[in-house]
């Protein structure tokens, strides 16, 4: 079984059509979700682009691989992998796969493709190519430069730009870099198939993230005045926490009006829709190659992105569903089609479902389980149904601890240095309303505190240790011993008498 694995940057589900997106075209995504496994209710397990993307690699969560902010942030520590990770790449391996990374890499500071399994072009950091000299050889046999025209900007307090929000780029399609990337998955199909060797293909977009970069066509593909504000686009952020309004003067973006959200989301349908276009186009290649009857696809995004939601943009410390909420598709050759799956799911579930599906022993020490059974039709879900959504994130710019519980009907979010976070789903299903401190909700909110409680001892959070018993409730099972005089011996970790 070849695999190949598609991934988008920062890509809403509600983007799509065959997640009810009415006006976004999405043909080939559509067209994969009829053939495949449909995962309604699958999540990230941090909204953040470098841990989401190591927990890909790993089946492990930020704290268990060490990854948990990206390389760029303002943050100090928590950049790279602690002690040794195995990654489904190297697994792979062992049983002959060649795996090839074409695209987006964003994992660790320095750690590279190779470092963890994969052949294929190395894009440091954030890497969006446009400077790289892998591109702009690209390109010069294309005839072309990269060169942008009709920037949006985003806006500082006088009024100057801030950042580029969109922008339309002059060539041709076969000039983008979704084109670019799909080219160099197909080349490693093709070199694949040539020597008979079993594949393990990523394809990594930059894309829908901002900035919006696509040609012409896409960019008028969409009329603004046809796109609908997003049901929470006029959220004033009242009773939630202060750095939400900080991130919206940190975009500059504090006096957008939706007309302006409007010509975004445009740009990120037209973006969307190109990448879409390189998927049909891929899907073509692996049938005129002779291998689609022997390759498994996913569709994913590493986390979400909120343009516009909530009057906010790109991702950060704020855990709504537009960025953590994903969507995940799965096909199968010879497996059932066609269906819609519910069961609670992460993106990184990924890593032990490709290993189950090439026969590849799975280790023991992983947070994801595989989506195999689901995807051949033996089993409706691979976890309890019970079991709630957990997300932590560590900050993305600024250093912010938020660790977040979501059930069907309920969402809860610990806020570190701010006020906590309490949405009630069936009744607020675009989480409006914080509902925290309302009296109607004290034994909701101490039932979803009690919750998190057990979540972080089965994860030894070390979050545990500052707030059992004060905003978290304290039980007599806590990972933490005192002793009588209440004295710690931290150096041992462990309590001690005087």
């Amino acid at each position: 079984m070849n695999i190949l694995l598609i991934q988008a940057d920062q890509l809403r589900r509600d983007m799509l059509g065959v997640y009810g997106n009415k006006t976004a075209r999405t043909p080939a995504i559509d067209r994969l979700a009829s053939e495949g496994v449909v995962f309604d209710y699958a999540f990230t397990p941090t909204p953040i682009c470098a841990p989401a993307r190591a927990s890909l690699i790993t089946g492990k969560r930020p704290l268990n691989h060490g990854i948990l902010v990206n390389c760029e942030s303002g943050l100090a520590a928590g950049k790279d992998f602690t002690g040794n990770q195995a990654t489904v790449a190297q697994l792979l391996s062992e049983r002959g796969y060649r795996s090839t990374l074409c695209g987006k890499w964003h994992v660790g500071t320095d750690l590279t493709p190779q470092d963890c399994g994969f052949e294929g072009v190395f894009y440091p950091r954030y890497g969006y190519p446009d400077q790289h000299p892998h591109y702009q050889a690209y390109l010069k046999k294309l005839g072309v430069e990269f060169k942008l025209r009709d920037q949006m900007w985003s806006r500082r307090p006088d009024g100057s730009p801030k950042y580029c929000m969109s922008a339309v780029q002059d060539g041709p399609e076969e000039a983008t870099v979704p084109y670019y990337l799909t080219t160099q998955a197909i080349d490693a199909v093709k070199r694949a198939a040539e020597t008979n060797t079993p594949f393990f293909i990523r394809l990594d977009f930059w894309g829908p993230h901002v900035p919006y970069i696509v040609t012409e066509r896409y960019a008028k593909m969409y009329d603004p005045s046809d796109i609908q504000p997003w049901p929470n686009a006029t959220d004033d952020l009242a009773g939630k926490p202060e750095i939400q309004s900080v991130y919206k003067r940190y975009w500059g973006i504090e006096d957008f009006t939706w007309d302006e959200w409007a010509r975004l989301v445009a740009m990120c349908y037209g973006e969307i829709a190109l990448m879409d276009d390189q998927i049909a186009r891929l899907r073509t290649a692996l049938a005129e190659l002779g291998v689609a009857d022997d390759t498994a696809l996913f569709f994913t995004s590493d986390h979400g992105g909120m343009t516009g939601a909530h009057s906010l943009e790109d991702k950060g410390p704020y855990l709504y569903d537009e960025i953590c909420r994903i969507p995940l598709i799965g096909y199968m050759p010879n497996s059932p089609g066609g269906k819609r799956s519910n069961a609670l799911t992460y993106n990184m579930d990924l890593m032990p479902t490709i290993l189950d599906l090439t026969g590849v022993n799975t280790p023991d020490d992983l947070d994801a389980v595989s989506l195999a059974p689901i995807l051949r039709g033996e089993r409706k879900s691979v976890r309890d149904e019970n079991e709630p959504v957990y997300v932590e994130f560590h900050g993305h710019q600024a250093p912010y601890e938020q660790r977040m519980i979501r059930t069907r009907t309920a969402k809860y979010i610990f806020n570190v240095p701010d006020v906590d976070e309490l949405y009630d789903l069936q009744n607020d299903p675009y989480e409006l309303n914080n509902v925290v401190g309302a009296p109607a909700y004290v034994a909701l909110l101490a039932e979803m505190r009690q919750i998190l409680r057990r979540l972080l001892v089965e994860t030894h959070d070390p979050l545990l240790t500052f707030f059992e018993g004060s905003r978290l409730p304290g039980t007599e099972d806590s990972p933490i011993r005192h002793s009588a005089t209440g004295r710690i011996d931290w150096c041992r970790g462990e309590a001690s008498a005087q």
